[in-house]
């Protein structure tokens, strides 16, 4: 028997969870993408801000009043965290008074805020500011060495303030997400570049993401990966997390974890993260985009917008509208039809779909690492 078919019933009582969550659609995460603007320019940004209108930025009194609407309108008792993106949210001037009040409601002190670290470098000093309105938790991005990450951020002296960073908020007791966009031009550092971050920076998670095609990177075959790198990367971790997953309950032990990318099917699954993948935009996880919009996580296409908050309810939204998000039907079609691992996966994370599109799936470029017998396409 394989590890995937021994682990059936572990998976089974998980999918129970995630078709749960379709019925019950429960508010746990909100996702709140504070700002398109960015000190930097970074070459493979996902969500730049040249694609939109930046004056549609939320002011502080509608984004302080949304996050109010919803302490007083959700059942807020299985709420967990809040995740904060841009663009760069230090940008925003008004983030401190923001997240003051928001640090009203009891609920909204667990948060993290996904930056590039340079804001917290030149300000060390905001950490205890962070702490005192509830945020908990910091992911820094860093895509390599020195000379590969300053060269993709358009800007020298962007490593060693993120370095700088990771290792400020480390100290100060911040579970920190140490973030590597793998691509085609960095992925000869990531062994290495790992080493560099568990023995110098020690963060509580090293997160490596693939890189999207959308965005500035969209087309660049100079950072897309090969079927062949994906491997490469996903042999790399799964190693590493099976080395040191018995360390994992020391908080202060380093847990690697494959971001978003997708489900790779039951062999695989579990030993790449500490978790099983599934997509849980618009299940669990309410977006809030940076110009009031309606949706889920900002990488995903600007087509699967809900609604307004300038304009709906925002529970009304979340309860009647969502249905492509929770209904996969529409998704089993084309490569995802008789895959046996639909059940499991329904079609994807939504950050690699367009409304009618097909998904870049994981299972075709993994299958030579799982099995050679299966039914895929």
């Amino acid at each position: 028997m394989s590890r995937g078919e021994d682990l059936i019933p572990l998976f089974d009582s998980w999918r129970m969870r995630i078709e749960n969550l379709m019925r019950e659609h429960p508010l746990q995460i909100i996702s709140w993408e504070a700002t398109r603007r960015c000190n930097l320019h970074c070459l493979h940004c996902g969500t730049p801000s040249e694609e939109v209108d930046l004056a549609e930025e939320l002011t502080t009194e509608e984004i302080i009043g949304a996050f109010d609407q919803i302490a007083r309108e959700f059942d807020m008792s299985k709420f967990r965290h809040i995740n904060i993106t841009g663009g760069e949210p230090f940008v925003r001037s008004d983030l401190l008074p923001v997240l003051r009040s928001m640090s009203r409601w009891p609920f909204y002190r667990n948060i993290d805020i996904q930056t590039n670290g340079v804001f917290i470098s030149n300000n060390p000093d905001v950490l205890g500011e962070l702490r005192d309105v509830g945020v908990t938790g910091l992911g820094i991005s860093i895509d390599g060495f020195e000379s590969t990450h300053d060269a993709l951020r358009g800007r020298p002296g962007t490593w060693t303030k993120a370095v700088n960073a990771s290792r400020l908020a480390v100290k100060a007791g911040y579970v920190v997400t140490v973030s590597f966009v793998a691509h085609s031009g960095n992925i000869h550092e990531l062994s290495e570049f790992y080493r560099f971050v568990t023995d110098e920076i020690q963060p509580r998670v090293f997160r490596v993401v693939f890189v999207d095609d959308q965005g500035r990177a969209q087309g660049n075959a100079e950072f897309l990966l090969t079927p062949a790198q994906v491997r490469d990367v996903i042999e790399f971790l799964k190693s590493e997390y099976e080395r040191t997953c018995p360390t994992y309950s020391n908080p202060s032990a380093t847990m690697v974890e494959l971001g978003c990318s997708g489900w790779l099917g039951t062999e695989l699954e579990g030993r790449v993260r500490p978790f099983i993948f599934h997509c849980i935009a618009g299940l669990n996880n309410l977006g809030i985009l940076y110009d009031g919009k309606l949706a889920s996580c900002n990488n995903i296409s600007r087509e699967f917008i809900q609604g307004d908050l300038r304009h709906d309810n925002i529970k009304d939204i979340w309860q009647n509208h969502y249905r492509l998000f929770r209904e996969a039907h529409w998704r089993n079609t084309g490569p995802c039809r008789g895959c046996e691992d639909w059940p499991y996966c329904h079609g994807g994370p939504m950050h690699i779909r367009t409304h009618m599109g097909s998904p870049q799936c994981l299972i075709p470029v993994v299958e030579q690492m799982i099995s050679p017998e299966r039914t895929t396409i």
